[in-house]
């Protein structure tokens, strides 16, 4: 009887060590025995993390919003990808949520500010993902950052014609973060340019 070829694990099954690597880049320079690292372009694949970066914008400190695009990091000097989008308070301008989305997390703030005051932000307690009609649980990696389970990017990279919608607990209460049609599509192309379509 012949043995099963090793498959290795998920990001999933591995959130402890991301959260003490700080990154998956780190993470997958220790350790490259995770779908996400073997598969997936990043850091540790210098060389197709050169290629990929010509498929998409490079931005200094930040893109715009609703494009995939490497931003330079002003105190790391990295080039890191990523889809920023807002979802803006219709009520007050100065008012509402930034998302920034990365390959298997996302950053989520809230931000309210009035004329000649410094804005105020405030970071979920507990973030919720409803894609389509299904709704997914985001582990907290840190204040305001949130995992991406693989089976939401799976979903995303697979169909990026859903509507995602964040539900955001903060001391104010629960609030319904809309995310444009543009930043999913996005984002589902970053995905695709860094590999993760295939990792499943």
């Amino acid at each position: 009887m012949l043995a099963k070829p090793f498959l290795p694990v998920s990001l999933d099954d591995k959130l402890p060590e991301l959260k003490e690597a700080g990154s998956l880049s780190a993470l997958c320079s220790q350790n490259k025995g995770i779908r996400e690292c073997e598969i997936a372009i990043g850091e540790w694949k210098p060389k197709e993390l050169e290629n990929a970066k010509g498929m998409a914008a490079i931005c200094f400190d930040q893109c715009l919003l609703d494009i995939f695009g490497f931003y330079r990091d002003t105190n790391s000097g990295r080039d890191i990808p990523a889809v920023r989008t807002k979802d803006f308070d219709g009520a007050a301008p100065s008012r509402g949520f930034e998302i920034t989305f990365y390959p298997v997390a996302l950053k989520v703030f809230r931000y309210e500010g009035c004329a000649g005051c410094e804005l105020i932000y405030q970071y979920p307690i507990k973030l919720n993902a409803i894609y389509g009609q299904e709704k997914f649980e985001l582990p907290m990696l840190s204040r305001g950052g949130y995992y991406m389970p693989s089976s939401l990017r799976k979903s995303i990279a697979l169909d990026p014609n859903k509507e995602l919608s964040l539900k955001a607990l903060i001391g104010e209460g629960e609030f319904t973060v809309k995310i444009s049609n543009k930043a999913v599509r996005e984002y589902s192309r970053l995905l695709t340019v860094l590999k993760y379509n295939e990792v499943y």
